[in-house]
């Protein structure tokens, strides 16, 4: 069951007293300026950085938040709370007429230099790459409703001319007539209202629209058509270029916010109208606008190891690039560098602004599509480990876990187990070899690690049936490199690999919904959890009476490990680590030992594409009694 809202709110008590105590300590010192290129060098450069990331997060959640309330049905809202959230009160029935107004190219700088004393997300730095800008024209202001209803007038959601192939079938799915925060409504004047937080409202024509980013690209289609000639979202570094010629000053320059931005103003968007910036208006604040470009890596990205999973995943193809905050941006999010991405269905606080270039230069967003691919060294040589045929001349030992661990369930789970083998949880599984392999035999097997940075190629081979990473030929110093494609297709499980699911997760505390299963398969599990002697028993409590869990583990404690001898005997230096295992297990009846068809296989640890450590694997079996 969910704990009460109490116990959470003791529970945030807690850490948060705990955070203020470690912060006023002087444990850690503070150097002052902090700097990306120095956040992990450190024990108290780490600290900071992990306060102010946990801040400038505190804000992403506070602008997620607010998209929630509003998405929230209107009887779970308070409206008295309307006097917090103060909506701009101009609104109109009639919006300014849009037009094109020339801008000279020039060039601009990609990103945050990595010793900027402005805090920044690992995807907001750059080797400070200058991009040139050829010259075009861009809207005066940002689409407003009255300029997006003539494309609802028009029949927009159901002429599929206009809509791209992902936009159709979203069009299809969700069946959409109008923006999502507009409500029908017969009543009033126009139909329709505008939801906002709290409150609805007559729709303000002169707000900008705030639609997906499907919704506009099939917009800026019909606009091209009835403007017989190409217009489209910017790029970013066309954005950039707005922003630097006629914004200039960045966040932490301001006296006073120049849009509607950093909730300096208003609770809500305002007139498209309201806030000029040179020639155009609203280029910082109001809404998000969408760009033309996927989100990408600037040259010389690097992860930031306390956030690994910021923006990695982001890097696909499939998450649309954003610019310029919306009205409750703060921080970091308001920020000339800030870099947000969406997938296109997508909805938050964002509009269009639209340019006319002055050649007929549709942005390719193919060359986009997995730029994440030699990006993280070691993911890069976790989804080698997963896939290769062998790894430093050993034999692939994902796949002889499998194999061990389908034997042992085939020949010890109980009867009514074994035939119906409904489900399957693979523990530290990384890309996912041995998660694909169960599946043959399994309806529903379950992937799951600490990070999901390292589950991006298992989501990658779910979704799309391959996954690819970079194969250094020599060790990493600007060697030779070749793109490794692996295919579903290639492997038995070919037919199966959808019955794959991939959650994020401590093993020594899983969700709740992580539970009933048939087999699990704890292969290098042990050695890079915090608790290991607290794992064993955790896991058979997630298991089927009847079902399996096989363990495979080095004993080699890793960095993570917390081996108090005190905690547990599993620690101690001549230690009979099996035997502590079956202590743990099997001396008060839970479970019972049952054979394998092997008790030990070597393998190949990579520490890069061309490098690894052998270790022998440890392996042993029980069956859940009760």
């Amino acid at each position: 069951t969910w704990p009460s809202v109490e116990e959470v709110s003791e529970y945030r008590r807690q850490v948060r007293d705990r955070i203020d105590a470690l912060i006023t300590s002087g444990k850690f010192e503070l150097t002052l300026p902090l700097q990306f290129k120095d956040s992990a060098c450190n024990d108290n450069n780490a600290f900071w950085w992990i306060v102010t990331m946990g801040c400038e997060h505190e804000r992403i959640h506070l602008e997620t938040a607010s998209v929630h309330v509003r998405e929230l049905p209107k009887k779970y809202v308070k409206e008295e709370m309307s006097a917090f959230w103060k909506k701009c009160p101009k609104q109109s029935n009639t919006a300014p007429e849009n037009e094109l107004v020339g801008v000279d190219g020039g060039s601009v700088v990609l990103g945050r230099p990595k010793d900027s004393p402005i805090y920044g997300w690992d995807c907001d730095y750059s080797e400070g790459d200058v991009v040139k800008v050829n010259p075009f024209k861009a809207s005066k202001f940002l689409v407003s409703n009255a300029e997006y209803y003539h494309f609802m007038k028009e029949g927009g959601y159901k002429e599929r001319k206009y809509w791209d192939e992902e936009g159709w079938s979203w069009v299809q799915f969700r069946k959409p007539e109008h923006p999502y925060f507009w409500v029908r409504d017969e009543a009033s004047e126009w139909g329709y209202k505008l939801r906002l937080q709290t409150e609805e409202i007559d729709i303000p024509w002169n707000w900008p629209a705030e639609v997906n980013h499907l919704e506009a690209t099939a917009f800026l289609k019909f606009k091209s058509e009835k403007l017989n000639k190409l217009v489209r979202l910017p790029t970013e570094s066309e954005w950039l270029l707005l922003r630097d010629r006629f914004v200039r000053e960045d966040q932490n320059e301001w006296k006073k916010a120049p849009g509607n931005v950093n909730l300096e103003h208003f609770a809500s968007s305002c007139p498209v109208d309201m806030f000029a910036q040179g020639p155009l208006y609203d280029i910082v604040g109001n809404v998000w606008q969408h760009t033309a470009n996927p989100m990408y890596p600037y040259s010389g990205y690097r992860v930031q190891p306390y956030y690994d999973d910021f923006s990695l995943p982001t890097f696909d193809g499939r998450h649309m690039s954003m610019k310029g905050g919306a009205w409750i941006s703060t921080g970091n999010e308001a920020s000339r560098d800030a870099r947000f991405a969406f997938r296109r269905h997508f909805y938050q606080f964002i509009g269009i602004r639209y340019i006319e270039p002055m050649s007929d230069d549709e942005v390719d967003r193919e060359p986009f599509k997995a730029v994440n691919v030699g990006l993280d060294p070691e993911v890069e040589a976790t989804t080698h480990f997963a896939f290769a045929k062998s790894v430093c001349g050993v034999p692939n030992v994902n796949t002889q876990m499998a194999e061990i661990a389908l034997s042992a369930f085939r020949t010890h789970a109980s009867a009514d187990v074994a035939s119906s083998a409904q489900r399957a949880l693979d523990l530290y599984c990384g890309a996912g070899r041995i998660t694909f392999e169960l599946t043959s035999t399994f309806n529903e097997v379950v992937g799951s690690d600490f990070t999901s940075r390292k589950l991006m190629p298992a989501f990658a081979m779910k979704e799309r049936g391959d996954t690819s990473y970079v194969a250094r030929t020599l060790p990493v110093d600007g060697a030779p490199t070749e793109r490794t494609m692996v295919e579903a297709k290639s492997y038995p499980w070919a037919a199966t690999y959808e019955r794959a699911t991939f959650f994020q997760a401590d093993p020594s505390n899983m969700h709740a919904h992580m539970t009933n299963f048939d087999l699990i398969v704890a292969f290098n599990v042990l050695e890079n959890t915090h608790s290991p002697h607290l794992v064993p028993a955790h896991l058979l409590s997630r298991l089927n009476v009847g079902g399996i869990l096989v363990v495979g583990s080095s004993f080699v404690w890793g960095e993570v490990c917390n081996v108090d001898v005190a905690h547990s005997p599993l620690y101690a230096p001549d230690a009979d680590h099996l035997q502590v295992l079956r202590d743990l297990l099997v001396a008060d009846g839970a479970a019972e030992e049952v054979s394998t068809d092997v008790s030990s296989v070597v393998a190949a640890f990579p520490d890069s594409l061309s490098t690894g450590t052998l270790r022998t694997i440890k392996v042993a079996a029980f069956k859940k009694l009760k």
